[in-house]
């Protein structure tokens, strides 16, 4: 459990570690996103899962690039979609698969700056989140600006990772 509390501090090398091990712990929010996709996409067409062997291969292909075709003309609509079709069993699973990787990253970030800032650790924690936050807010809302907080975002990666902490035992 130390791995997810907010104490202590961690090495620029467990940094990167911990950072690598959040995006395992992430396969299962990803393989339940294909799976949510899969079934969607798979209501828009007549196929039977139950037996793929009977399925026309060229009518699946066929109906992919139709499909395709339309999202393309119209992802409006689509997203509305498929957003309608969010049940709350979905929910609830997207929400399982995706809080420990949050908190696992937070707490990361968290022992990291209090490793390399100290005293303001805490402060300077609390600005790295609003930034991040807001920065996904603009790219998501507006799509403008991404290679500018992309940058900003790898130089802070950067920083935390080779920067030396003042910290002469890490135990987190």
């Amino acid at each position: 459990m130390k791995f997810f509390k907010f104490s202590e501090t961690i090495s620029g090398g467990t940094f990167i570690l911990r950072l690598l091990f959040s995006i395992l712990l992430s396969i299962p929010f990803l393989v339940t996103l294909i799976s949510f996709w899969t079934s969607y996409f798979m209501s828009l067409g007549d196929f039977d899962l139950a037996d793929p062997s009977a399925e026309n291969q060229a009518e699946i292909q066929l109906f992919a690039e139709e499909l395709g075709t339309k999202i393309g003309q119209d992802p409006d609509f689509y997203l509305n979609d498929i957003v309608s079709t969010l049940t709350i069993g979905w929910i609830i699973a997207f929400i399982l698969c995706i809080v420990p990787v949050i908190w696992f990253t937070l707490a990361t970030y968290y022992k990291r700056i209090i490793a390399v800032f100290e005293d303001q650790g805490k402060n300077i924690f609390y600005i790295f989140v609003a930034y991040e936050v807001v920065s996904d807010f603009i790219f998501l809302n507006f799509g403008f600006g991404s290679t500018i907080f992309t940058l900003i975002s790898l130089i802070i990666l950067i920083y935390l990772t080779f920067v030396n902490s003042k910290a002469s035992d890490h135990s987190g």
